[in-house]
């Protein structure tokens, strides 16, 4: 996966904020009624939202991670539908949404 800069991810906000919409409706129609084509088309929409760069972690609430580098590590930018047009957390590798931190500027 790429590594981002908090502006170059937050550029991105704008086309994978429809992407991961699309993905939760059609996910909550694949959890009500499972079928092949759903199916389809949800892993064809987590394939163009990682050839965006975007780690999708939870589709349910439209939860991403960007890689980036951090004080010399990486790590990974965090948002979810809902949080606006700016990129106000990240966490460890390891730590998870569970780990989240806000981003001082």
């Amino acid at each position: 996966m790429p590594s981002f800069t908090r502006a170059q991810a937050e550029a991105l906000l704008p086309k994978v904020r429809p992407l991961l919409e699309d993905l939760q409706r059609r996910k909550a129609a694949y959890d009500r009624r499972p079928t092949d084509p759903v199916a389809k088309e949800i892993n064809a929409l987590l394939l163009e939202i990682a050839h965006l760069g975007a780690e999708v972690k939870d589709p349910d609430s439209g939860l991403i991670d960007f890689r980036t580098v951090r004080r010399g590590r990486e790590v990974y930018l965090c948002w979810k539908l809902g949080e606006g047009d700016r990129i106000t957390y990240w966490h460890d590798m390891e730590t998870g949404f569970a780990g989240r931190k806000l981003i001082e500027d």
